[in-house]
């Protein structure tokens, strides 16, 4: 039973690393931006034992029915993406950087993916990976959440629901899950982290956490 609820968080977290650049943006990268965008992102000194470096997602951009903005006017010149879970597979804890060549970019970008729509997004790429392991997703309550202004640009997301997973000859298995998307932005960066648990996920106070190291880096990084 673990090892299959592990794969199921592992499959989920095939959403896309969540890029806040829309559609298409030019990518022009440069040694000291990509730099910075990696100063931004997690490392595994912010956690306690027990974590470990997890791989990189599939690179995509996240758009889907109903929510595909247009970024191909922007230009990004670096980007970092750091996840991590728990040695027994789970919660996981993905975080991702970019910097874009103006301050107008970036906010271009916020502005044009911080939407309802997001949330959405984000739950229909989890409900798909789920679908890939065998499994059946039920949304119970998706939308914006309270959260600190701990960066300039500060937006936080919560999903909740429950997965459903069939073995022949077995009742169904029923688990609650929930997924936490923080993004931040500060001047040409913009950053965050997408988490993702069972029951009620990544606590609140280590989200906050989390996210106040990441908005701690971007003003570091003067952007």
């Amino acid at each position: 039973m673990r090892r299959r609820l592990a794969l199921i968080v592992l499959v989920c977290l095939t959403v896309p690393a969540v890029a806040l650049a829309a559609g298409d943006p030019k990518e022009r990268f440069t040694s000291a931006d990509q730099a910075k965008a990696r100063s931004v992102v997690l490392k595994r000194s912010d956690f306690v034992a027990g974590w470990k470096r997890s791989p990189a997602t599939p690179e995509s951009n996240l758009t889907c029915p109903g929510f595909d903005p247009d970024g191909s006017d922007l230009t990004i010149s670096g980007k970092a993406e750091a996840n991590f879970e728990h040695t027994q597979g789970q919660p996981m804890i993905g975080s991702f950087a970019e910097v874009y060549a103006s301050p107008g970019d970036a906010l271009k970008s916020w502005s044009r993916t911080m939407k309802p729509a997001l949330v959405g997004c984000v739950a229909h790429f989890f409900s798909e990976g789920v679908a890939e392991a065998g499994g059946k997703v039920k949304i119970v309550k998706q939308g914006r959440m309270a959260f600190p202004k701990v960066s300039p640009r500060t937006a936080a997301f919560r999903i909740t629901g429950n997965v459903t997973f069939t073995t022949p000859g077995k009742p169904a298995t029923i688990v609650p899950f929930t997924i936490h998307l923080v993004a931040l932005g500060h001047g040409r960066g913009d950053a965050g982290l997408l988490a993702v648990g069972f029951g009620k996920g990544v606590s609140t106070s280590d989200l906050r956490a989390f996210a106040g190291l990441i908005a701690s880096r971007l003003a570091a990084a003067k952007l």
